[in-house]
């Protein structure tokens, strides 16, 4: 952009030249706006400065502001907007050089700087060009004079940046912190904050949250600081008092950073190329856990390699892991992984908790308090003004509250599986100490975090004693009745050889072997089993059992529960163990294909009559165009117009369509 552009534009001062700057887009050109401009102007107001020095004037934008200071320095390192600032501020003094060439012999009552955006300069691998305008700038000022510094946001929190704050903090006094409100440099996503350091050391920091509308003359500051508490970092999301209160809930007991109690870690960072449309492992990202879930999409992607790196490696999900975003949310969604298998693999936006304590981690983060607190932690720590991130270096030092128990893996429920009735009840006892101890010390309505946490694990004991108690009872109650037992085996067996000798076509006969099996199981005797031990048995080589219909879920373990008592018989007839399979085999056909199709048919609304006129048409010799689909389209037709429930098709009719369908 140049005179030339801006005559062309009828370009005639500030206020038009933002309008261009801000409509045209220009690459590298920014205007500074009007609320920053009147922040230094409501600031320099409010000292009687005689000179002053303003590195990187841009435009003239601050230089027009300080109308009261009689002798203003504007310096600018690009010529073309020097030339520019002249044109548009006939009336002031405008000088083309480096700014961090300016000779430090002169001194100012009042130094502005605001280094230039996007640009880079490094000294041994580090980047230090705001540090560079920082020093100019301070090295500058007379003895009572007072330097305004605009930075990015990150100025206040990077840990490459500490040496820098500490220094001011050490040499100078920092006056203000003034966090800019989102958005306010145009066609940017910079987030930037404006520090105010004066020569003489103060105690305290004032820090100011700015909106648009806001002025500096009538606001009084959001909280002020120590300065001995502002070595860490300087963001106004870390200092303000309202973040803090959860250290109030957690200081009365003792408490232990998460860092110690389990392992941090963040998934991996795969390029574009390693993401792939199928594969074996699918990649989450935040987007997939809502609400203690995962929901999965088309839009997914998957990881299709089986060489992982160790950092690779520990991104796959394994059983147990407490997962959650950490960027971009204020209040953490946590989902903990259940699944034996590694079919997850999580991307780097993804942080994963790991570990023996991890599921008194867990315990905690199921509790209202302790969700709570954990997100007001991370809320504080998080780094970024607008798109908030949390480091694994920051989630390490949140705080959770610790049982004086002698074993935090007692929030485990598998740890406490393997122990005695009597260890059970002792740790009871224990417990039920600790909650009175908590009921008398309470003095609010809520309960605290550390009560709600023993709450938590209460509860989660309380559910293994009474499995335990129901398993003593269940195994007495089996021993009791073994005989029993063997006696309905046996009268089933007797009575499947029975209806099989009978003169009837063979649907009839399954149908009776169907009533008399479904009426033996409903018998009380299997509910006195562990049947739970066989949905183990059939998880473990089925790889898809969850995907199966109620019914075949009920089947199949009932199955082999007749397999083990039919083994034990003299001459066994296996028949009741293979017919409960195929009534799971049936059920899945009849529930995932032909019910399902008959469903899609009313879904989409077709016309079947119409749809299906050569299938339900016949030939001139009055045969059926096809004997198959003609049988199978009556079928359809008839199901059309019962309810759901009346909708079957036996197993050999559902074998004989779908191998004449497929041809196989």
């Amino acid at each position: 952009m140049t005179i030339e552009d801006l005559k062309l534009n009828n370009i005639t001062n500030l206020t038009d030249l933002e309008s261009l700057v801000n409509r045209t887009r220009q690459n590298g050109c920014h205007y500074v706006p009007e609320v920053i401009s009147k922040i230094i102007e409501d600031s320099a107001n409010l000292h009687n400065f005689k000179n002053a020095i303003i590195l990187n004037s841009n435009f003239g934008e601050i230089s027009t502001k300080l109308k009261n200071i009689k002798n203003v320095v504007s310096i600018d390192y690009n010529s073309n907007q020097i030339e520019i600032s002249k044109y548009l501020n006939p009336n002031l003094t405008f000088v083309n050089q480096d700014p961090l060439q300016y000779p430090l012999h002169e001194k100012f009552d009042f130094v502005f700087s605001f280094p230039p955006l996007g640009q880079r300069l490094e000294i041994n691998g580090r980047q230090t060009l705001n540090e560079l305008y920082i020093n100019k700038a301070l090295g500058l000022l007379n003895q009572n004079g007072i330097a305004i510094i605009i930075l990015p946001g990150n100025f206040l929190t990077a840990p490459i940046y500490s040496n820098t704050r500490n220094s001011i903090l050490n040499h100078f006094g920092l006056n203000k912190i003034i966090t800019l409100p989102q958005g306010v440099l145009r066609n940017t996503g910079i987030e930037l904050s404006i520090i105010e350091i004066q020569i003489a050391k103060v105690t305290k920091t004032e820090f100011y949250r700015f909106n648009f509308d806001s002025s500096l003359n009538s606001m009084e500051p959001s909280f002020s600081i120590f300065k001995e508490k502002l070595f860490e970092r300087w963001d106004y999301n870390f200092h303000n008092p309202i973040k803090q209160k959860y250290i109030e809930q957690l200081n009365d007991r003792e408490t232990k950073r998460i860092g110690d109690l389990v392992e941090i870690s963040l998934g991996f960072a795969f390029n574009q190329k390693e993401r792939k449309s199928k594969g074996k492992y699918k990649l989450l990202s935040p987007r997939n856990i809502i609400n203690g879930i995962i929901e999965e999409s088309s839009r997914d992607y998957f990881i299709d390699k089986n060489d992982f790196n160790k950092n690779e490696s520990k991104a796959i999900l394994q059983k147990g892991d407490i997962l959650f975003s950490r960027i971009g949310s204020s209040k953490v969604s946590i989902y903990v992984h259940s699944l034996d298998d590694d079919k997850y693999i999580a991307n780097q936006h993804i942080v994963i908790l790991r570990g023996k304590n991890a599921q008194y981690v867990r315990t905690y983060l199921n509790t209202g308090s302790g969700l709570n607190l954990f997100n007001q932690q991370i809320e504080r720590y998080a780094r970024g003004q607008f798109i908030q991130t949390i480091s694994i270096a920051d989630l390490a030092n949140i705080q959770i509250p610790i049982l004086p128990i002698p074993d935090l893996e007692y929030a485990s429920k598998n740890k406490l599986e393997k122990l005695t009735y009597d260890e059970l009840l002792e740790i009871n006892e224990k417990y039920e100490a600790l909650q009175a101890e908590y009921t008398i010390l309470k003095n609010e309505k809520s309960p605290s975090p550390h009560e709600e946490q023993l709450q938590s694990m209460q509860q989660v004991l309380q559910q293994v004693l009474v499995f335990q108690a129901e398993h003593s009872q269940k195994l007495t109650s089996i021993e009791n009745k073994i005989d029993d037992i063997k006696s309905v085996i046996i009268n089933l067996s007797s009575d499947f050889k029975e209806i099989q000798n009978l003169p009837r076509d063979i649907e009839e006969k399954i149908s009776r072997l169907n009533k008399k099996l479904e009426d033996q199981i409903s018998n009380s005797f299997i509910e006195h089993k562990e049947i739970d031990n066989y949905i183990d048995e059939i998880k473990n080589w089925f790889d898809y059992y969850d995907l199966l219909e109620t019914k075949s879920q009920k089947y199949l373990p009932e199955a082999e529960f007749i397999f083990d008592y039919i083994s034990k018989l003299e001459n066994p007839d296996f028949s009741p163990f293979i017919l409960q399979y195929c009534r799971a085999f049936e059920n899945e056909l009849l529930t995932k294909i032909f019910r399902a199709y008959v469903k899609s048919l009313i879904d989409r609304d077709i016309d079947f009559n119409n749809k299906f006129t050569w299938d339900l048409g016949k030939k001139e010799s009055g045969r059926p165009n096809d004997e198959n689909t003609y049988r199978l389209s009556k079928h359809i037709q008839k199901c059309l117009t019962k309810n759901v429930d009346e909708w079957f098709f036996e197993l050999g009719t559902m074998e004989i369509n779908l191998r004449y369908l497929t041809g196989r």
